[in-house]
């Protein structure tokens, strides 16, 4: 297999990782799931692969955009995992633009008190998303701020300022938007983890003033690449069989590490994409798994370096690199030159520095035999964020037909759900 060099419109990938050519199995699931991708791609926004070819999904969340940023000063967005996470990445990645979007994605008590302490709703649009309609966190968000809206708004004012979004009009979540006669924004047929290309993210990003149709248009292109049927020419075919590899070589920590704070929140989504994806059981009862990690750099090398370098060879490393960053900052003047320390800063950029330590790590970890792969992005550019988004995805699904595993399901959830409820019924 050809080491993999993108080169795009946004961003470059390279890929230290090592060859791998398929065994017999393996091209055999490999060509079904090539299949599969033609079917999702068919299916429209009835699986994440067919998103970007659909125009359902832009044109509700460009309609919705116009209609919020005319009503509202503000947006505010209650959800959770698949429910903010990929929202949250597009306004990190794109940038959050000259329109107010707050997610509340957590029920901790203080902060969510917090941040909707002091909130004018009247000139502030709420959006509630939730997949299912009953998710726990998201339901009591919304039901412990609706008493301050409704004294703010009454009841008419409430449903101009207020949407919501799921998949199920019968869900609990359904059932208080008819009540309070709320219009219901609907969830595509889509897992949260895998609906960021849906109105779910796009909507928020759209009302920030991210551009929408770039993004879909490179996660498009992406795609195509996606459904090629050489393995030399298809990126998500050559991942996904070098992730099953290092899985079968109990290289299955994945660390993902962003150089450049706007890019952290792609380790995070990621993070579930992969944890929720790819923890599951066999048929067999056999577990398997790749753990996602998520790394900020430069200031975990401070904290986690040691054990990437030295410890067990458990692990494998994805890097997201900041695209020009190294360009920018401050100059570093040459006082106290003459200190053996300070010396080789004088006369550098803080930008330098920070590219200087990016390739220093990538590097150490290439010379220690550790798998390593490198994502070079420019932050502002959202054709290139759809191409790494879909990208990542496709990966994902493609490891788990590997691995004999559903990346689609998430049964391991269920019994801590089942539990807290059980705690809240005892309090």
């Amino acid at each position: 297999m050809k080491k993999l060099a993108l080169e795009d419109q946004g961003f470059t990938h390279s890929n230290h990782i090592g060859p791998a050519e398929p065994t017999p199995e393996e091209q055999t699931i490999l060509e079904a799931q090539l299949r599969q991708l033609a079917a999702w791609k068919a299916s429209g926004n009835n699986a994440f692969f067919g998103l970007p070819f659909v125009k359902g999904e832009m044109k509700k969340a460009l309609t919705w955009a116009k209609r919020i940023r005319k009503r509202a000063k503000q947006l505010v967005v209650f959800g959770i995992g698949g429910s903010s996470l990929g929202a949250e990445m597009l306004l990190d990645v794109l940038g959050k633009g000259d329109f107010p979007v707050m997610l509340n994605d957590n029920v901790d008590p203080e902060t969510l008190a917090h941040n909707l302490e002091g909130i004018d709703w009247r000139e502030t649009f709420l959006l509630v998303v939730s997949k299912s309609g009953g998710t726990a966190e998201t339901l009591s968000q919304l039901l412990t701020t609706l008493p301050a809206m409704e004294k703010q708004l009454g009841r008419k004012g409430l449903r101009k300022q207020m949407a919501a979004i799921t998949e199920n009009p019968d869900g609990a979540l359904g059932l208080i938007a008819h009540d309070l006669k709320i219009p219901i924004i609907v969830h595509p047929h889509v897992g949260g983890r895998f609906s960021v290309l849906s109105v779910v993210g796009l909507l928020p990003g759209a009302v920030a003033g991210a551009n929408i149709k770039q993004l879909l248009k490179g996660a498009a292109a992406m795609a195509q690449r996606c459904m090629e049927p050489e393995l030399a020419d298809n990126p998500a075919m050559q991942m996904s069989l070098a992730q099953h590899r290092m899985a079968q070589k109990s290289r299955n920590i994945s660390v993902q590490m962003a150089y450049g704070d706007r890019l952290c929140k792609i380790p995070q989504w990621y993070a579930q994409l992969w944890a929720e994806s790819l923890g599951k059981q066999t048929e067999n009862g056999e577990a398997r798994g790749l753990t996602p990690v998520a790394a900020r750099g430069v200031t975990d090398q401070h904290s986690q370096l040691q054990l990437y370098a030295e410890g067990p060879a458990d692990k494998q490393f994805t890097f997201l690199h900041h695209d020009g960053l190294g360009s920018q900052g401050m100059t570093i003047p040459p006082r106290y030159s003459e200190i053996p320390a300070v010396k080789p800063l004088s006369g550098r950029t803080t930008g330098q520095l920070f590219e200087a330590e990016f390739k220093g790590t990538r590097d150490a970890l290439i010379h220690s035999n550790a798998p390593v792969r490198t994502f070079h992005l420019q932050p502002g550019n959202a054709y290139a964020l759809g191409e790494l988004i879909i990208l990542l995805e496709t990966e994902t699904a493609i490891t788990g037909a590997l691995m004999k595993i559903d990346p689609f399901d998430q049964p391991g959830v269920e019994d801590s759900k089942v539990r807290a409820r059980q705690y809240l019924a005892e309090m």
